[in-house]
């Protein structure tokens, strides 16, 4: 379990700390044997650590979803924190989106599984197959922001664009598109725009699993993706993506092939439930394997997790630390 902080800092700060106030952060299990809670990332919380950790109590416990890919950087920035905070690895459940990151933290001897976070996506919400007349060959929803790679589409015909929140980084230029939007669409109008497409583009080369990505599948068009780091190469296959090297004519030949060749639709989101299901369900066994090693029992761990299941699972909130963790008595 979690174990007290030591004194001395040793001057570490991580590279990297949340920027807001709110930040994803869930209390998502509490008993007298166990409270379970939900964040994202480890080093990138190290402000509310750093203050709070002395308070923790012994039966305190982490998931930690990996928000970007956890590369050796990631895993060394996290041992780095929970050794200078004095806090015990045995307290932090890593949920990768990899099989690649599962290997570097086991590496460091963390703990974890692979349970990508795009099994959290809500299929009974937005992201819904449409019938709707097809307009473009491809769809790119993402930030305009660099890494994005926008410009790897310069050679798709019929292209729209949907950009998103920039999150204050500059914009990146984009391609000629037969739509861009001209203002932040609500979730409903961006499925619209999905199922008018024949598929969706990702082109980034390194990210976390990417929502985009599987919100593509959910509706039923196929993925073109460069090669990727991150996860959300995960949840494709044969069928429903294919995987390019970072150049604008393979990309446009595979848009091509897709128009060409489409899948049917609900096989591919009838395959990417399935897929998630099979996520969700290592996550209840690793859940319930935790309640039972802390002495929690005669819980239905099933139905508490469709019980407290809701969209993407994590939400960016401003936590209240001083009611959460009081000072030790």
């Amino acid at each position: 379990m979690v174990t007290m902080q030591s004194d001395a800092l040793s001057g570490f700060e991580p590279r990297y700390k949340w920027p807001s106030p709110s930040f994803p952060f869930r209390a998502y299990f509490d008993s007298p044997q166990l409270r379970i809670f939900i964040i994202e990332n480890i080093s990138h919380n190290w402000d509310w650590l750093c203050q709070y950790s002395k308070r923790f109590q012994e039966r305190d416990y982490f998931f930690v979803f990996c928000g970007w890919n956890h590369s050796n950087w990631f895993a060394d920035q996290a041992l780095k924190t929970l050794e200078v905070l004095d806090l015990s690895k045995d307290g932090f459940f890593f949920l990768y989106n990899s099989l690649e990151e599962q290997e570097i933290f086991s590496d460091r001897g963390f703990s974890g599984e692979l349970i990508n976070q795009n099994a959290w996506i809500d299929e009974n919400q937005t992201m819904q197959r449409l019938r709707l007349t097809k307009k473009y060959d491809a769809i790119y929803v993402a930030r305009r922001t660099a890494f994005k790679r926008h410009m790897l589409a310069e050679k798709v015909s019929h292209l729209a664009i949907v950009a998103g929140n920039n999150h204050g980084n500059n914009l990146a230029p984009v391609p000629h598109a037969d739509y861009i939007n001209p203002h932040p669409l609500e979730p409903s109008e961006v499925c619209e725009k999905i199922n008018e497409s024949r598929c969706g583009l990702i082109l980034s080369a390194e990210e976390g699993a990417c929502f985009a990505s599987s919100e593509y599948l959910l509706c039923g068009i196929p993925v073109v993706s460069t090669s990727s780091k991150g996860g959300r190469d995960v949840w494709y296959d044969s069928y429903n993506s294919i995987i390019c090297d970072p150049d604008p004519q393979d990309i446009a030949d595979a848009v091509a092939y897709f128009k060409a060749h489409p899948p049917d639709p609900e096989v591919i989101r009838a395959n990417h439930i399935e897929e998630a299901r099979k996520h969700r369900l290592r996550f209840i066994e690793a859940l319930e394997r935790i309640l039972h090693q802390h002495g929690v029992r005669g819980l239905d761990v099933h139905r508490y997790f469709y019980d407290n299941f809701y969209h993407k699972m994590r939400k960016s909130i401003k936590p209240d630390f001083e009611a959460i963790f009081p000072p030790l008595i």
